[in-house]
C-alpha cells in the first residue's frame, strides 16, 4: 500500500462518563495508561513512517506527547461529532490513505488494522473501508483523502451520521467475524471502565508515555 497515515478520533463529548466528574475519554486511564496511548500504540505498529494524527477538542496539550492534535475545522460550531473530526483529520492527512480508529476502542488489535489495510487489495475500486463484526465499526475506518470534498459537503449540509455517509460513499465493510468480539469492547460508561481494567489484564500494554 502506499504510504499511510494513522489517526485517532477523541473529539466527543463523552456524556454518559460525566457522572465521574469532567472527563475527557481519551484520558480515561486503563491499567495506569490513558486510553490514547493504548491506541497510538497500537496504530503505530502499524503506521510508522508518517506521525499519528489526533482529532481533539479538548486537553490538546496532553495529547501532543502521542502525536500531531488537530481541532475540529473553525467553519463549524465546536463539537459537531466524529464526521467534523474526520473532516479535520482529511484535511492534514499528507499521504493518499488515512487509518482511523476511535479512542474508545483499546483492544482494537494490530492484526485487525493489517487486516483492513490487506483488504484494499480486494476493493481495488473503494475509497472506504471500515471493519464489520457482529455489528458495524464504522470508525475504524480505512478510507482515500479524495473523500475530503464530498465530505465537507456532506457536513456543511447537515450530515452526522456516519455510517450513513460512508454509505453514500459505497465504503465497503471488511469482514472480520474471525477475530474476537472483545478485540472490539467499547468503553462509554463507568461500569464499562470497570470491566476494560479486566480485560486490560490481559492484554499486552503500551509503553508508559
Amino acid at each position: 500500500m502506499q504510504q499511510l497515515t494513522g489517526a485517532i478520533l477523541t473529539g466527543g463529548q463523552a456524556r454518559r462518563l460525566q457522572v465521574l466528574g469532567p472527563t475527557d475519554k481519551g484520558l480515561v486511564l486503563l491499567q495506569q495508561r490513558p486510553l490514547v496511548a493504548w491506541v497510538a500504540h497500537r496504530l503505530g505498529q502499524v503506521v510508522t513512517q508518517t506521525p499519528l494524527l489526533i482529532s481533539a477538542n479538548q486537553n490538546q496539550q496532553q495529547y501532543q506527547r502521542y502525536g500531531q492534535v488537530i481541532g475540529d475545522p473553525t467553519l463549524l460550531p465546536p463539537f459537531q461529532g466524529p464526521l467534523a473530526g474526520l473532516w479535520a483529520l482529511l484535511e492534514h492527512c499528507t499521504t493518499n490513505w488515512l487509518l482511523v480508529s476511535p479512542v474508545d476502542t483499546p483492544f482494537v488489535s494490530t492484526a485487525l488494522f493489517n487486516e483492513l489495510c490487506g483488504a484494499r487489495q480486494m476493493y481495488p475500486q473503494a475509497r472506504a473501508l471500515f471493519m464489520q463484526h457482529e455489528r458495524s465499526y464504522p470508525l475504524c475506518l480505512l478510507i482515500h483523502r479524495s473523500l475530503l470534498e464530498p465530505l465537507q459537503q456532506a457536513v456543511l449540509a447537515g450530515e452526522r451520521r456516519v455510517h450513513g455517509w460512508l454509505a453514500q460513499q459505497q465504503a465497503v465493510a471488511v469482514d472480520v467475524s474471525r477475530y474476537p468480539a472483545q478485540c472490539f469492547y467499547n468503553i462509554n460508561t463507568p461500569e464499562d471502565i470497570k470491566s476494560a481494567q479486566h480485560w486490560a489484564l490481559q492484554e499486552s500494554k503500551p509503553p508508559l508515555l
